[in-house]
């Protein structure tokens, strides 16, 4: 039997409070672990000519280093701010860490984001030097440095990046002139002088329902999500490696590729989700974070070419589904399972070969989150060996669940981890108390004060259950989620409806891009649909469908034909008043660049409503 992973009459705060007294800062912590790592990669991504190169842990020291000394001398004092405006990569981890070895403050930028979206962020935090990734955010950030009073420095990641005037430098020379500086006394006493209140990051929300806020947290509320997360993973080594492929300027990535990196887990990046297929063959991570519309894309191009393939082709890949998800179902039930002779030759015959295809036969644990997950993908994944487990937190507390081993449970989050607290409000909201709580937020008091309780309880907005069962000697608890409260839609007959719960249900749909609920105040719930225009055109090549435009596209009979099948099939499960009575085919994706999304993705309804007012109006004309 495996053994608990932690005892319930642990004392936690006291190992807590000797782990911070030890590792003080993640900035301390992380160039502790390049003297005991040092000769093992770090870091791992592609360079400019395509080939995979690596980072050592004493380089990564000594780059961190040499940064924070340049830093210094620079006149970058404790407290002060520093932003980060690129694309995953080594150098972002690099400065992060060199930043805060100085005890300033690292605020992320979304790669993705707009001039004026970097603008508002790098004002509101009075940012004082930017780091960028390419060429274009280094011109945005050379805007922005013109009206600027705070801004005084650009460091451009790219050697190649074109920079001019006194006000810019290339990340290379930055270290560089680190290297030569004799300021390591003043380095050295800032690290010892730090303390674990100290602001570590401003993390800006993704501006859902307005401008974003910057999440206050310190070093101790970091520290204090990281502790009870990597607890959970004794088997992570210097022979593991963990693929970053969300946007480290999300709290999830950050955060877990620190725990990772705190037992020597090799990060490899991936500064674009597009090339993730390509990504994952090479790398085989045994962990990853990522979002479920990854996944159910794969899950959605999986079952689109076995309409192609062989009638026995067919069968057994039918016959391995069944066969696995029993087997997973009855380990979820009894703990045994998943090692019978039919899961064996199932495993041989299918899951090996599709685990091998996606790069992903040294899973240990995928962690997802973002968003709601659909079950039965989730245990499609579980039955060919594949641990997706879905987590919980928020950019203003996070982690609060954290998957490990054999501990997922499809359409729950969790487990949650050890040092937080949940409960349920009256109305059923899920409320958070634990260390690593955000501060508040940055020069917002009034907006601080309205997402905690009158009791100190952090306010989530999402409501759904909790519940606990034992598993390995262990009490387990986990979330459901059912509803966000901020997005609820309320139709005019006063029907609470989640738009989430409608939306997953077409997440894997390869027809579908993009799905939009709508039904705020109306008398039932329609939809904009934005289609694959790519899995689209094949169909219409197919079924001798010719047309000129997307405009011309969308208004043919066979097409809205194949859509009101394709939305009726996927929403047969919904209560009356969820169905979806029309929708409308755009043309045109939804975009941050175009208002509709954040940086993270998630939709911006109010905007959308907004924008498409003349089609939402139009499907409840009489």
């Amino acid at each position: 039997m495996v053994q608990p992973l932690y005892e319930s009459k642990r004392d936690w705060q006291k190992d807590f409070d000797e782990y911070l007294k030890e590792n003080k800062t993640l900035a301390y912590m992380m160039l502790k672990r390049a003297e005991k790592f040092k000769d093992s990669d770090a870091l791992t991504q592609k360079n400019k000519k395509g080939e995979w190169e690596s980072v050592k842990w004493s380089e990564l020291g000594d780059k961190t280093k040499a940064i924070a000394k340049a830093l210094i001398d620079m006149n970058l004092q404790p407290g002060e701010m520093c932003a980060i405006f690129s694309q995953n990569r080594a150098e972002w981890a690099i400065s992060d860490l060199g930043i805060l070895a100085t005890r300033a403050v690292s605020v992320p930028i979304y790669a993705t984001n707009s001039k004026d979206e970097a603008e508002y962020i790098v004002a509101d935090a009075d940012v004082k030097i930017i780091f960028t990734g390419d060429q274009d955010q280094y011109n945005k950030a050379k805007e922005i440095i013109k009206d600027c009073k705070s801004l005084k420095l650009i460091v451009a990641f790219d050697s190649d990046t074109r920079i001019e005037g006194t006000d810019s430098i290339h990340f290379d020379e930055l270290i560089t002139k680190g290297k030569t500086l004799t300021n390591d006394a003043e380095l050295d006493k800032r690290l010892q002088d730090v303390n674990p209140d100290d602001i570590l990051t401003l993390i800006y929300t993704s501006g859902t329902t307005g401008k974003p806020k910057g999440a206050v947290h310190t070093h101790r509320s970091f520290m204090n999500g990281i502790f009870p997360s990597y607890m959970r993973f004794p088997e992570a080594s210097t022979d593991v490696v963990s693929l970053a492929i969300l946007p480290l300027s999300h709290v999830f990535e950050r955060m877990w590729s620190y725990g990772c990196m705190t037992s020597g887990v090799k990060i490899a990046y991936c500064p674009d989700p597009k090339q993730f297929i390509d990504v994952m063959a090479h790398i085989k991570p045994h962990f990853m974070t990522s979002v479920p519309r990854i996944w159910e894309k794969v899950y959605g191009t999986i079952h689109e070419g076995l309409k192609t393939a062989s009638p026995l082709k067919k069968k057994l890949f039918a016959w391995a589904t069944k066969v696995g998800i029993e087997e997973y179902r009855k380990k979820i039930a009894t703990g045994k399972g998943q090692s019978g002779f039919k899961y064996k030759l199932a495993d041989k015959i299918i899951f090996s070969k599709v685990r091998a295809k996606l790069g992903t036969e040294r899973c240990m644990v995928y962690h997802i989150g973002g968003a709601a997950f659909a079950p039965d993908i989730n245990e499609f994944f579980q039955a060919f060996g594949i641990n997706i487990i879905q987590g919980f937190g928020l950019t203003e507390f996070f982690p609060v669940c954290v998957g490990y081993r054999d501990t997922g449970k499809p359409a729950y989050c969790g487990p949650m981890i050890q040092m937080v607290q949940a409960r349920l409000s009256d109305e059923g909201e899920i409320q958070l108390k634990g260390g690593m709580c955000m501060s508040g937020y940055y020069k917002k008091p009034e907006e601080t004060k309205a997402c905690f309780t009158e009791d100190g309880w952090f306010k989530t907005q999402d409501v759904g259950e909790i519940i606990t069962e034992e598993k390995h000697g262990d009490m387990l608890s986990y979330i459901k989620i059912t509803d966000r409260i901020k997005d609820l839609i309320i139709t005019a007959g006063g029907k609470n409806i989640s738009p989430q719960q409608i939306e997953v249900l077409l997440g894997d749909e390869l027809f579908v891009e993009q799905f939009v609920t709508i039904g705020e105040g109306r008398k039932f719930i329609s939809a904009l649909i934005v289609p694959n225009f790519i899995i689209l055109d094949d169909y219409c090549k197919k079924n001798g469908i010719t047309y000129n435009s997307k405009e011309e596209l969308v208004k043919n009979p066979q097409i809205i034909k194949l859509y009101e099948e394709i939305v009726a099939r996927r929403t047969e499960s919904l209560g009356r008043v969820e169905q979806i009575k029309k929708f409308t085919l755009l043309t045109s994706e939804l975009t941050q660049e175009g208002g509709e999304l954040t940086p993270t993705m998630k939709l911006k309804r109010k905007a959308i409503g907004q924008k498409y007012a003349l089609q939402i109006d139009s499907m409840y004309e009489e």
